[in-house]
């Protein structure tokens, strides 16, 4: 059978040559639209670095001098505030749906904030580590806010107390280890932030990266440095709720007015991490279903260009099906033979598809995505393996039709 439908095959090359070409053709409109939708949504079940759930941001606000709300007193003003906003913690902290409350300045993800450094060892003179990530100044606790893990198997206590004593905590980072190795190297380095030597830190450990988004690759690391509480900051507060209690917190921070505020220091805009995250993803989010809703219609359009093209095909060989029904042959064997011609015609245009696209990726897509080969060879398959079903389904209603046409009337013309 293989052999005398090679030899057909062969002698129909005029026709064939022209589905071979367009099947080409697909699979490479099909292996480029594949891999755009790859490259846009790999990131998703990558490991963000941190847990969002139970999480939320509360910003820190101070009632001016002017307003009517202004509560006057003999001590000063930044003396005020630092006891008001450390009574506004304690009580935050001791809230029975609270776990754990970290202060922070740019402390959290999906904010988007270009703000980061690099790192150069402090010993040695003109060393750059070299190591850039994003700068994320929080105090100790952001540890079990976010849940961060160490990956030298450091508990989250030993991470905290190392931002006590004023250690740097940073993120595996893919563009240094890319260029210098594994990052779990610089664990215990004593390295100055960016130009500024006049503080040197010690670096602790060396944890997941906390990622800006879902989306966004971790190609850069993160630098967690300790914060201060009795120190003034500019972003807010971040904590962590019990499971399952973040209805209850949230019900008891609109009621509770001592949660809200102390004097002139008030606390607003309280928001969970799943909120930001969604506000911060949703251009995104919009991107990527219009351009998941395109890729699926036009594969459904191409297949509908296939159902075409083969129904045109089996209307040709109605006398030649009829003839083999004739001389004993099986539906089971005609379609099997049917299917294995379109298989083997679709093998001789992904030959093509690689003899012509592989050249063009490597040298253009490859170096600017950062993908490892093999990524594409894997989207080639699926590619391979879609446009063979595709075959399938479009051979098997023309086929059937073809099969039961009574061998008198198909053959009735000849």
């Amino acid at each position: 059978m293989k052999r005398n439908l090679l030899k057909q095959i062969r002698n129909e090359w005029r026709d064939n040559i022209w589905l071979v070409i367009e099947l080409a053709v697909v699979g490479f409109s099909i292996w480029l639209l594949v891999f755009l939708l790859y490259s846009m949504t790999k990131n998703l079940y990558s490991p963000r670095g941190f847990d969002p759930d139970d999480v939320y941001s509360i910003s820190v606000r101070t009632i001016g001098e002017d307003s009517p709300e202004f509560v006057s007193s003999s001590a000063g003003g930044d003396v005020n505030y630092y006891v008001d906003r450390s009574d506004l913690l304690r009580r935050l902290r001791e809230n029975p749906n609270v776990e754990a409350v970290a202060v922070h300045s740019n402390g959290l993800p999906y904010n988007y904030n270009f703000m980061g450094n690099s790192l150069s060892r402090f010993d040695v003179d003109n060393d750059s580590v070299p190591y850039m990530g994003n700068l994320r100044k929080a105090s100790p606790e952001m540890v079990r806010v976010l849940r961060l893990e160490s990956r030298t198997g450091l508990t989250q206590q030993q991470l905290e107390d190392a931002l006590r004593r004023g250690e740097l905590l940073i993120s595996n980072d893919m563009a240094y280890s890319m260029e210098s190795g594994d990052p779990v190297a610089l664990k215990g380095e004593r390295v100055v932030i960016g130009n500024d030597s006049s503080q040197v830190y010690k670096i602790a450990d060396v944890i997941d990266c906390v990622r800006r988004s879902d989306y966004e690759p971790a190609f850069r690391g993160s630098i967690i440095y300790p914060l201060d509480e009795d120190k003034r900051w500019t972003s807010g507060i971040a904590l962590r709720v019990k499971p399952g209690r973040g209805k209850a917190f949230e019900e008891d921070f609109r009621t509770d007015k001592t949660l809200q505020r102390q004097r002139n220091v008030y606390l607003t805009d309280l928001t969970s991490l799943s909120d930001i995250r969604e506000g911060c993803q949703r251009s995104m989010d919009v991107k990527v279903r219009m351009f998941s809703v395109v890729v699926a219609f036009l594969i459904v359009t191409i297949f509908l260009g296939f159902l075409g093209t083969f129904w045109f095909r089996m209307q040709q060989r109605v006398s030649e099906i009829a003839i083999r029904k004739v001389s004993g042959a099986r539906k089971s064997w005609i379609f099997r033979r049917i299917v294995t011609e379109g298989l083997i015609l679709l093998a001789v245009s992904m030959v093509i598809v690689s003899a012509v696209g592989w050249p063009v990726l490597m040298t253009d897509v490859i170096n600017e995505m950062n993908e490892p080969w093999y990524v594409f060879l894997l989207l080639e398959c699926v590619v391979a393996l879609i446009v063979a079903i595709g075959i399938v389904i479009s051979l098997w209603y023309p086929a059937r039709k073809a099969m039961d046409i009574e061998p008198a009337i198909a053959i009735k013309a000849e």
